[in-house]
C-alpha cells in the first residue's frame, strides 16, 4: 500500500507523547530558557515548529524569535551571539549547520530526533525528542515531538498553565482512539475530494498559523497537490481572489481563531470552493480529524494534516514513503 511507513509512523505518536509525558525533556528545556530571549531556528517542518514554539514563549512574556536556518546569512545581526534553539530531525543539515557558524550563539540547544549528530556535538544542552527512527521523508513522529515539548517548556516558563504529563497522555489517548475509530473513513472521503482541485488552502490564526504551513507542506510533499498556508487575516488581503470551485479551503479552529478563520471560509463559500475545518465546528462545515484538550490541541491538528495528505497522495497515486526529489538530509 502507498505510504505504508507514513501511517504507520503517523499511528505511533501517541506512545511517543506518552513517553514524553513521563520524562523531563520539557522541563530541561524550560529550565535551559529561564525567561531569557530566545531565537529559534529550523528548517521545513522543523521551521514551522519553531515558530510555533517562539509563539507560546511570546504569549508568556519571553522575547522569542524564529528564523529560517537559510536565511541566517542574510538575517543575523540581531541574533548573533543569542541564546539559540536549534530544532533538527537529523541535526546534520548543511543549512543548520552554516547557520550557526554565522550566528556563533552564546548557548546552544538542541531540540533533535538524533543525538548523537554535529548539531548535539555543538550544544550546551541537548533533548532528544524521543521520536524513534523515522523511514518515511515527510516527517511526522519527530515534528509532533518537538512540538510537545516546545509546548509544555512555554507553558513551564508561566505560573499558571494547563500543559503537563496528565493533559498531553489524555491527548495521546484521544488521538489514538481517532486513529483507530471511523474518523479515518472520513479523512479518506475528504482526500478524495481534495486530490480533484487545483490548489488546496489552508487558513490560521495565533498557533493555527504555524499548523496551516506544515498542512500545506506534507501535502506537497505526500501528494504533490499545490497546498499554500496562510494566516486567516492576511488571507483576505489579496490572496482571497484565488477562490473559486477549483480551490479547496481547510480552516484551523479554535476558540480564540474562529472568527477571524470564519471570514475567509465565508467567502470561500461564496465563490463554491470545497471546504473543511479542523478543530473545532463551524456551522454546517465538515469536521475533519479529532477534537481534543486545547492544552495539546495542535498536536491533533498535525495528526490530521498527515493523515489527510497521506490519503490525498494515495488517491493521486503518490508513494509518500519517497516523493520525488527529497531525502531525509539535506546537504550541498
Amino acid at each position: 500500500m502507498l505510504g505504508k511507513q507514513f501511517e504507520r509512523e503517523i499511528r505511533e505518536q501517541p506512545d511517543v507523547w506518552c513517553a514524553i509525558a513521563q520524562s523531563e525533556r520539557a522541563h530541561t528545556l524550560a529550565r535551559a530558557i529561564q525567561g531569557r530571549e530566545v531565537v529559534l531556528i529550523g528548517s521545513g517542518s522543523s521551521l514551522f515548529m519553531a515558530q510555533l514554539g517562539a509563539l507560546a514563549l511570546r504569549r508568556r512574556g519571553i522575547p522569542a524569535h524564529a528564523l529560517a536556518t537559510a536565511e541566517a546569512p542574510l538575517d543575523n545581526r540581531a541574533y548573533t551571539d543569542a541564546v539559540v534553539i536549534a530544532c533538527s530531525q537529523s541535526g546534520a543539515s548543511d543549512d543548520l549547520l552554516r547557520a550557526l557558524d554565522i550566528l556563533r550563539p552564546r548557548e546552544l540547544i538542541a531540540l533533535t530526533n538524533t543525538p548523537e549528530s554535529p548539531l548535539a556535538d555543538r550544544a550546551t544542552v541537548t533533548i532528544d525528542v524521543g521520536a524513534g527512527p523515522e523511514i518515511a521523508v515527510p516527517a511526522s513522529k519527530s515534528v509532533t515531538a518537538t512540538a510537545a515539548i516546545l509546548l509544555w517548556a512555554a507553558g513551564l516558563t508561566s505560573a499558571s498553565h494547563s500543559r503537563n504529563a496528565n493533559t498531553l497522555t489524555e491527548t495521546a489517548e484521544d488521538v489514538r482512539a481517532w486513529l483507530d475509530g471511523p474518523g479515518i473513513e472520513e479523512i479518506s472521503d475528504a482526500a478524495q475530494r481534495l486530490a480533484r482541485r487545483r490548489s488546496v488552502i489552508i487558513v490560521g490564526a495565533g498557533y493555527g498559523v504555524p499548523i496551516a504551513n506544515e498542512c500545506a507542506l506534507k501535502l506537497k510533499e505526500a501528494s504533490y497537490i499545490h497546498a499554500e498556508g496562510f494566516s486567516a487575516g492576511e488571507f483576505r488581503h489579496g490572496s482571497v481572489a484565488m477562490l473559486d470551485a477549483g480551490c479547496a479551503i481547510l480552516g484551523i479552529i479554535d476558540d480564540d481563531a474562529r472568527e477571524i478563520v470564519n471570514r475567509p471560509l465565508r467567502e470561500a463559500g461564496q465563490a463554491e470552493s470545497l471546504r473543511f475545518v479542523i478543530g473545532g465546528r463551524i456551522g454546517d462545515i465538515p469536521l475533519l480529524g479529532p477534537v481534543v484538550n486545547i492544552a495539546f490541541n495542535t498536536l491533533a491538528w498535525l495528526v490530521c494534516a498527515q493523515m489527510l495528505a497521506l490519503h490525498v497522495g494515495r488517491s493521486r497515486f503518490v508513494e509518500s514513503d519517497a516523493p520525488r526529489g527529497l531525502t531525509k538530509t539535506l546537504h550541498g
